[in-house]
């Protein structure tokens, strides 16, 4: 048995005996290659340029440390993404990391020169520059495993190069700036200062004979953000879309720059616009290829959620003169409760005009506001036009033992808003020539007006409640305002008396009990001038000892104006004997 295995024996011992010699030598290699790689480390080290962003010390060596101070943005390039190898475009400056699993466990740096080309040792020069990342790795791995059959190899990214690219047309700042391969177009403007026609500047101007300053733009002219070039080394294009990339958020329409890349701003060539229910109304620039999808996420999309009632562009004949009505939602539409979405993909030329009208009457929440004197204060929901005034106040709880119903105000926010342009005037008069250039009707216009309650509905509490009159339960609207105050057991008596200040309230009393509780009239009182000024209106009556006087009412009463007689009987006998005198010289001639 064994002489029959004898030859084949024999054969196999000269097989492994003549693949010894090879082993050996690939056995030696690969230690070689360790130990090049470690000089070559240690080289790297010592390079003047090894302390550039990326290539530091703490790269190079693999060793993990903290930087600090400033290094740590040189260090560290800031990425919104991972790398993706399908996409990434390697160029000089990038070093990767080589690492050999087996035996020995070492890494090997390998930094890609300015020519473009990977050396690695013992295996070759690989012309990587301008390749995607995926392809440099199935390059330089490929031919490494094959020389080293035995061991597992790996190639990592470990650190991004910078370059050069270049910023020309409608910015603050044109020139080069250096850049790496996580800068996107953005980034290179920004650093540039930012588009021209953001730019503003100071204008001191002398308008009547005082010296004002007008913030104004540097360049009116828009900057086209949508029409952005992006001009590679071999002549091709991509155009960034910064203005659609602020209101998506896509990044697609901010690409990443390249080595040697070109950015051209322009101005903006062509327009669109749009109106209507959206959260930006105007224009905005056109680029080839809008749709009404395009134009709604410019603005900023349809304000609210209400379903679109119509949908229409207006369009330019060739002529530029007269236009065309596109309808894209039209009455027939309103059923089916259509949204902006059915329509996006609708294209547009320039000059469109795009109106989007949303139902007004959608979904509406009026509310009112109750506050003070009830149980239960805060907002109430009402339907707009029948909830009456009877009913908030039930839902609110009622009124506490506190609530002063006299005084009780509804107020009406959207007659508050509402502008007086006579009144505004006088205002503005009175601030500047004071009462002297009004007339009596003028004065008392203002008068009236400044003591009014704006926005206040004619509704008398104490009848709706009291007496049970429904003329009084006004229907309310959203934005009302009931305000319930708190009741006054005082009446105040200010002006010309002896004592004045407050005074309890006893139900019943006249005018007369409140000015002796004050003691009555001081020696310089006005008494014919004395008010008895309404709480429950403010209305100012001329007073009269007999009337009846409610909680919080006040009582004002004025000074006697001076008068010096002295001078008032000198001034009244010249002019009698001015007047005897002219009539002597008549009765002469």
């Amino acid at each position: 048995m064994t002489s029959r295995y004898r030859p084949l024996l024999a054969a196999l011992g000269l097989l492994v005996a003549s693949a010894l010699p090879l082993l050996a030598q690939s056995q030696s290699e690969l230690e070689d290659l360790v130990e090049q790689g470690q000089a070559e480390e240690e080289k790297l080290l010592q390079l003047p340029g090894a302390d550039m962003g990326g290539l530091g010390k703490e790269a190079l060596s693999a060793r993990n440390r903290l930087p600090k101070g400033e290094e740590v943005e040189r260090l560290h390039i800031s990425q919104d993404q991972q790398v993706d190898p399908a996409t990434y475009v390697v160029g000089p400056g990038d070093v990767f990391e080589l690492y050999i699993w087996g035996e020995w466990n070492r890494s090997y740096l390998v930094q890609v020169d300015p020519e473009g080309n990977a050396i690695v040792p013992a295996v070759g020069s690989f012309p990587v520059s301008s390749q995607k990342l995926a392809q440099v790795k199935e390059q330089i791995l490929g031919r490494t495993r094959k020389k080293y059959p035995r061991v597992e190899i790996t190639l990592t990214l470990t650190s991004m190069r910078y370059f050069t690219v270049y910023l020309t047309g409608a910015v603050v700042d044109e020139g080069s700036f250096v850049a790496h391969p996580n800068t996107r177009v953005s980034d290179v403007i920004e650093r540039s200062g930012g588009f021209l026609d953001d730019l503003k500047g100071n204008i001191e101007e002398t308008v009547a004979g005082r010296k004002t300053t007008r913030t104004t733009q540097i360049q009116p002219q828009p900057t086209g953000r949508r029409s952005i070039q992006l001009i590679h080394r071999d002549g091709t294009q991509e155009m960034a879309d910064l203005q659609l990339y602020r209101a998506t958020g896509e990044v697609h329409f901010n690409p990443y720059v390249q080595m040697g890349d070109v950015i051209r701003v322009q101005y903006r060539q062509q327009d669109i616009f749009v109106y209507g229910s959206v959260n930006k109304e105007g224009v905005q620039e056109f680029r080839p290829g809008d749709t009404v999808g395009t134009l709604l996420s410019l603005a900023g999309g349809v304000s609210g959620d209400a379903p679109l009632e119509v949908a229409e562009v207006w369009r330019f004949r060739p002529d530029g003169r007269t236009s065309d009505i596109i309808p894209l939602i039209t009455t027939e539409d309103v059923a089916r409760q259509v949204r902006a979405a059915d329509i996006s993909g609708v294209p547009l030329q320039p000059k469109d005009m795009l109106f989007i009208r949303s139902r007004s009457d959608w979904q509406q929440t009026p509310t009112v506001y109750v506050q003070g004197e009830v149980k239960y204060r805060g907002r109430y929901r009402i339907v707009q036009g029948q909830t009456r005034l009877r009913e908030i106040l039930g839902q609110a709880g009622g009124f506490t033992e506190r609530a002063s119903l006299p005084e009780a105000r509804l107020l009406r926010a959207k007659a508050r808003a509402v502008k007086d342009p006579e009144y505004q005037r006088l205002l503005l008069l009175q601030a500047v020539s004071g009462l002297a250039d009004m007339t009596p009707e003028d004065k008392a216009y203002l008068k009236t007006k400044g003591r009014e309650e704006k926005g206040r509905l004619a509704v008398d509490f104490r009848r709706l409640f009291d007496q049970g009159d429904e003329s009084q339960n006004v229907p309310l609207e959203g934005g009302d305002v009931v305000f319930i105050p708190e009741r006054r057991h005082t009446v105040s008596l200010s002006g010309q008396v002896k004592k004045p200040g407050l005074v309890d309230f006893v139900e019943g009393r006249r005018a007369s009990y409140y000015l002796d509780q004050a003691g009555g009239f001081s020696w310089s009182a006005n008494k014919g001038g004395a008010r008895l000024i309404r709480a429950r209106t403010g209305e100012r009556e001329q007073i009269d000892k007999n009337f009846l006087v409610e909680a919080g009412d006040e009582i004002w009463v004025p000074e006697k104006e001076y008068r010096n007689w002295w001078a008032f009987t000198a001034a009244t006998m010249r002019t009698v004997a001015e007047s005897l005198t002219l009539i002597l010289l008549v009765r002469a001639i």
